[in-house]
């Protein structure tokens, strides 16, 4: 269930960001910084999701990996 969770919540925020890329050539520079600075985080979250959707586990692990160091 996870898997299809995570897979579902990449594809709901794509859905949501890819209508802003597709337009992103229509508006002025500062609204064009705006977006990029408010859908790196979201793409962020997307590509997490997707790591988790097809190896589940796999971000534990590195979370735990990282606070050994």
């Amino acid at each position: 269930m996870p898997r299809v969770l995570n897979a579902a919540l990449s594809v709901l925020l794509l859905s949501v960001v890819f209508p802003l890329v597709t337009t992103f050539g229509r508006h002025s520079v500062l609204v064009r910084i705006y977006l990029v600075v408010a859908v790196l985080p979201v793409l962020l979250v997307v590509g997490l999701c997707l790591a988790s959707a097809l190896r589940p586990g796999s971000l534990g692990r590195a979370a735990r990996r990282a606070r050994r160091r």
